[in-house]
């Protein structure tokens, strides 16, 4: 099995991590970090990024029709292209889609460092769309309920851990600092409730923020 790396350059120029700020440099995942699988997440990425159109029609293709083998980012740079070629409510769907099943990785990873993976990928990519999508609260509305019921009805068959590598345990087994083999994820028999949770907590903001923007 390939070891897994963690490419910060290809979600964003630069992420800042804690005091470090690692700037288009790969970081090998020792121990059991080297058994995440995203190879192929980072590999589709890189396409949707780049300049060869056919590449990229045939990628946006594939991954619309599979979208649960996919992890959030790669639906965060979906979105952006999709925006990019003018499908902006293809693009604010799939936006909300990764949105929401990247606070539930986070809320089942045990590093808490690398929660603020989220917030940086919103920020990386949420701006246009954000700006967009909120022009017209009742499609909005249409369409988080139809995202809420599309992650609820489907499961996920990407690594849920792939946002461990957007931490410092990553780092300092790295660097041969703290133990290789540890336990990255929450309990299985826990997924469910945590999964209810961060949809119910997700729509319930989604609501508070509507609400927000009528006053």
């Amino acid at each position: 099995m390939k070891k897994a790396i963690l490419l910060f350059s290809l979600t964003m120029g630069f992420w800042t991590l804690l005091n470090a700020q690692l700037t288009n440099k790969e970081i090998e995942a020792k121990g059991v970090f080297g058994e995440i699988a995203v190879e192929k997440q980072n590999q589709t990425i890189k396409i949707l990024q780049g300049q060869d159109p056919q590449q990229k029609k045939q990628t946006i293709e594939t991954v619309i029709n599979n979208p649960n083998d996919y992890n959030p980012p790669v639906l965060y740079a979906l979105s952006r292209e999709l925006f990019s070629q003018g499908d902006k409510d293809e693009a604010a769907f799939w936006f909300y889609v990764a949105q929401l099943r990247a606070r539930y990785d986070a809320n089942l990873c045990m590093d808490n460092s690398a929660k603020q993976a989220v917030s940086v990928l919103n920020n990386e990519y949420g701006p246009d769309i954000n700006k967009y999508a909120f022009q017209d609260i009742d499609k909005l509305e249409k369409t988080v309920n139809k995202v809420v019921n599309f992650v609820r009805t489907n499961n996920e068959n990407y690594d849920h851990r792939w946002i461990n590598l957007h931490g410092m345990w990553v780092i300092q087994a790295g660097q041969g600092e703290g133990p290789n083999a540890r336990e990255l994820t929450k309990p299985k028999d826990e997924w469910a409730a945590i999964k209810k949770k961060t949809i119910d907590n997700y729509y319930n903001g989604f609501l508070e923020s509507v609400k927000s923007q009528q006053k």
